[in-house]
């Protein structure tokens, strides 16, 4: 139609209005022949010209070229229009707030947009070559309903998958839910690409909801598992206390009847004597068992009581050297006690302690440095303090244990092979001494080395620790 228009406008311009349709007429005709490539015929019908515009075979190929130049300029201005349209869908594509890829017929990604690049970690691969899609998949189980969706997308329907496990190409997992279409074909005759049709694969992230589910799940099967726990505890707590208050009675009348038979001698033979002596014994021994598993009971069970008060460490540890003594003395041990200096017991900083506690897990430690040290060997009792903790270490120079002995010690029951040397206890002293530290707020720590001894630090806090520390702060 432009090519008509401007041909008109032409002839008008031609001397001999009253010959408009033949002029035109004539000039179609010969600019079909210069478009033919026939400048012979174009010639031959305009010397045949009888109406007295005369036209020259140069002003048609004038014209022809005139119009040759605008149809370009228009094919240029299409073709731009149509760059600026694909430049325009293409930043589209990259910048839609969802992971969106492009898969083509053999499922690898030929494209992705930038969220995808990101949040899967594709930017680096796909520069190299083609990533097949389902190595996106977290699982076998994944491919395979990936493949059959991709079988299942065809141009207009889309297919879905929720809740899908990813795994990007660094390996961080993630969670998606999938939508697949057939793209619309490039071309004329429907073909997407020269290697067949063309995916388009949405991906809907779900980590973080996925994750808090999880999150959501374990707490939820932990806080389960705090209550079978804690129900299992109140129940070992209540039949621990109630097996040993009723083992107590006929344990009590065991030893006391025992005792009653010792204080007639003359009755008994040296042989029943003997006997009495090994039930009482025996009775003594399950009643400190008793009395053993109680205390653990009760801490457990928060059931201890504590009177906390500012304690001498120095003091505690001079009672139970004393106690102490006629156990070491048939051994040949020395029982020594550093005070770090502090003569004056006024000098002396104190732990904020329960003094019988305190007492109990010092006289405890004393006597495995002495049951468990060598003959002729030493147990050293150092005090310490700094501006929080009051501190006591007992050494002894004994048989010492293997890093494998420690990381058990102070697990109720277990004598680390001591019942093989035939030393008495009944594994439950270290842990009740650390129960009852962790109690006062202290820390019970062991040090050892096989063949050389082993040295076990009590720290308890200073009753005058607040004070100290604003003291050393200064103003």
């Amino acid at each position: 139609m432009r090519e008509r228009r401007q041909r008109s406008t032409w002839a008008d311009r031609g001397p001999a209005p009253s010959s408009l349709a033949r002029q035109n007429q004539l000039l179609t005709q010969a600019l079909d022949a210069v478009q033919t490539g026939d400048l012979e015929a174009a010639q031959t019908l305009l010397d045949n010209n009888t109406d007295g515009a005369s036209l020259t075979l140069d002003q048609v190929l004038r014209l022809y070229h005139t119009e040759l130049e605008t149809q370009a300029e228009q094919l240029r201005d299409s073709q731009l229009r149509t760059e600026q349209t694909l430049d325009w869908f293409a930043n589209l594509f990259r910048t839609l707030p969802v992971s969106a890829i492009l898969v083509d017929a053999h499922g690898r990604i030929v494209d992705a947009n930038a969220l995808a690049m990101e949040e899967l970690h594709l930017a680096d691969a796909l520069r190299a070559l083609p990533i097949p899609l389902r190595r996106l998949m977290a699982s076998t189980e994944g491919e395979l309903r990936l493949a059959a969706l991709l079988a299942r997308a065809t141009p207009g329907v889309t297919v879905s998958l929720d809740d899908v496990a990813l795994r990007t190409l660094q390996g961080q997992p993630r969670w998606a839910d999938l939508r697949i279409t057939q793209a619309p074909p490039r071309d004329g005759d429907g073909v997407g690409s020269v290697d067949g049709p063309l995916f388009l694969c949405v991906l809907n992230d779900r980590t973080a909801r996925v994750e808090a589910l999880r999150a959501r799940e374990a707490a939820a099967a932990a806080e389960h598992q705090r209550d079978l726990a804690q129900s299992a505890s109140q129940a070992k707590t209540q039949l621990l206390s109630r097996v040993s208050h009723e083992l107590r009675t006929p344990l009590n009348a065991v030893i006391g009847f025992s005792q009653l038979l010792m204080l007639d001698p003359a009755r008994l033979d040296d042989a029943s004597r003997l006997q009495i002596q090994h039930i009482s014994d025996a009775g003594q021994h399950l009643l400190a068992l008793v009395d053993e598993v109680l205390q653990i009971n009760q801490t457990e069970a928060g059931q201890l009581t504590l009177d906390l008060q500012p304690v001498r460490l120095a003091a505690v540890a001079q009672q139970v050297l004393a106690l102490a003594q006629p156990l070491a003395l048939p051994l040949g041990l020395t029982l020594v006690l550093d005070d770090d200096g502090h003569g004056d017991p006024l000098d002396e900083p104190r732990a904020l302690a329960d003094p019988r506690r305190v007492r109990e897990v010092l006289t405890n430690l004393v006597s495995n440095a002495i049951k468990y040290n060598r003959p002729g060997g030493e147990v050293r009792l150092s005090l310490g303090a700094d501006v929080r903790w009051t501190r006591i270490e007992v050494h002894d120079t004994g048989i010492g244990m293997s890093p494998a002995q420690q990381a058990h010690l102070f697990e109720p029951f277990n004598r680390l092979g001591a019942e093989q040397l035939k030393i008495s206890g009944h594994g439950l002293g270290l842990s009740i001494a650390r129960t009852l530290v962790h109690a006062m707020g202290g820390q019970l720590q062991a040090h050892s080395t096989p063949g050389e001894g082993s040295r076990f630090e009590l720290s308890l806090p200073r009753w005058d620790a607040p004070l100290v520390a604003a003291a050393d702060s200064g103003p």
